[in-house]
């Protein structure tokens, strides 16, 4: 059964959809590009980074959205399946309520299958 809350999907050694932190422990920061190449493009690091430190957290705003935005859709499809289910079940519990609450009520009204004279 899947729980509500926070997930992370990954793919090979870095976590998929919006980074929290950097592998440093600072929490990541987003800037907006000023380079010819990608101008005014929007990216997540960290406050320790450079341009020159590969070690510290550098990913695009727009790559990371689309990733969480695939994970999302996987899990509402998930839900979809697990409430169907769930819906299977309920259907076969009421169908089994039913079926001892008529039997009690014919108990109930013909005092049973043995009667003492």
């Amino acid at each position: 059964m899947l729980l509500a809350g926070h997930w992370r999907r990954h793919r090979g050694d870095r976590e998929r959809g919006i980074p929290e932190h950097c592998r440093c422990g600072e929490k990541a920061i987003i800037k907006t590009s000023g380079t010819a190449k990608n101008p005014g493009r929007l990216f997540y690091c960290c406050p320790n980074g450079s341009e020159e430190d590969k070690f510290h957290l550098f990913t695009w705003t727009d790559e990371r959205i689309v990733e969480d935005v695939e994970d999302l859709k996987s899990v509402a499809c998930e839900l979809k399946t697990e409430i169907s289910s769930i819906r299977d079940e309920l259907d076969a519990f009421e169908k089994q309520l039913q079926r001892l609450n008529i039997r009690n009520d014919l108990t109930r009204n013909h005092g049973g299958c043995c009667s003492i004279l």
